[in-house]
């Protein structure tokens, strides 16, 4: 079962294209503050990422790092795995982000990004 969203996420299923392995670890395991998650997946060998809900600052992050993100078509991790292989998810764009974030470019304190 999938996370409402990345951003909130304590374990990620990483997905071998190429062997058709999975592997659950937990977000520490990949990097310890959120800050430094993008560098941490591409250390690992991770340039996509399926996610239900992104908040508009860690879309941003994930794409000015080059990663892909796309917007999950089921609640299930292998309908998601299927989809993507299929080329049928969609990229996640920056105004379906937009809805997430109460944020206007001002001040931290009306950013959900953390929620």
């Amino acid at each position: 079962m999938l996370a409402s969203g990345f951003h909130n996420a304590r374990f990620v299923c990483i997905y071998d294209n190429q062997t058709h392995d999975t592997e659950w670890c937990s977000i520490n395991e990949i990097s310890e503050k959120f800050g430094n998650l993008t560098l941490g997946l591409k250390k690992r060998g991770i340039y996509t990422v399926i996610s239900p809900r992104m908040p508009l600052m860690a879309l941003g992050l994930f794409i000015e790092s080059g990663l892909k993100v796309f917007r999950s078509g089921s609640k299930n991790i292998e309908d998601n795995i299927l989809l993507l292989n299929n080329n049928q998810l969609r990229p996640y764009e920056v105004y379906d982000a937009m809805g997430l974030s109460s944020c206007a470019g001002g001040s931290c304190s009306s950013c959900s990004t953390c929620d």
